[in-house]
């Protein structure tokens, strides 16, 4: 995970906020009401895979994508229709994720703070492939990261063989003296819209490139 830019929320947003959200609060805060259908946020799809690059918020890999409430509906309906609660998410990571919400929450990609940015909170072991919690955190945030990448199961054998490949590959290109190893080549592979790019940052840095 890394974090991203949101941006503003795209136009006629707050009319359907403004319509639709109190069936949503009355149903889940009050118990009133019959259980909410609409699901106008796909409206908003293509702008959202458009701020995420069309990459899983949670394991930065390519998708199809989803519209994830990194808030969830049932337990924060105030925020259905809050652009600042959407998440582009694949089907895999937003199924294991589901209506989840731990104390404390999870790692917000779009934290307004600088340190709360997963940056802060997550590292890699580029021999495993492994996402793990940065040395050094809180026992408060440890947890946090623990906990979110348990949920999504973020360390599943699938993501894992993902990143190994991910990670021979660019070894390989590096070794070939023939194939572009220039600064731009390098700033593409850790650009934030590419696949994969956080572990691809911390391998370039632990050979200093």
């Amino acid at each position: 995970m890394h974090w991203v830019d949101r941006g503003p929320e795209p136009a006629g947003l707050q009319q359907i906020r403004s319509r639709h959200t109190r069936k949503w609060v009355e149903y889940y805060r009050h118990g009133t009401g019959t259980k909410p259908s609409d699901s106008y946020w796909g409206n908003f799809y293509s702008e959202l895979a458009g701020v995420f690059f069309e990459l899983c918020d949670y394991c930065e890999e390519e998708c199809g994508g989803e519209v994830d409430h990194f808030r969830p509906k049932s337990r924060f309906p105030e925020h259905v229709y809050q652009w600042s609660n959407w998440i582009l998410a694949c089907h895999s990571c937003n199924h294991r994720k589901r209506d989840s919400w731990p104390p404390g929450g999870y790692v917000d990609s779009c934290a307004k703070t600088i340190a709360a940015r997963p940056e802060k909170f997550f590292d890699f072991d580029t021999a495993t492939g492994l996402i793990k919690p940065k040395i050094g955190l809180s026992p408060a945030k440890r947890k946090k990261a623990i906990q979110m990448i348990q949920d999504l199961h973020l360390n599943a054998s699938y993501h894992l063989k993902r990143r190994l490949r991910w990670l021979r590959s660019i070894a390989e290109t590096l070794a070939d003296d023939s194939a572009p190893t220039s600064p731009d080549f390098l700033a593409f592979l850790t650009d934030r819209s590419q696949s994969l790019s956080s572990i691809t940052r911390v391998f370039l840095a632990e050979r200093r490139l």
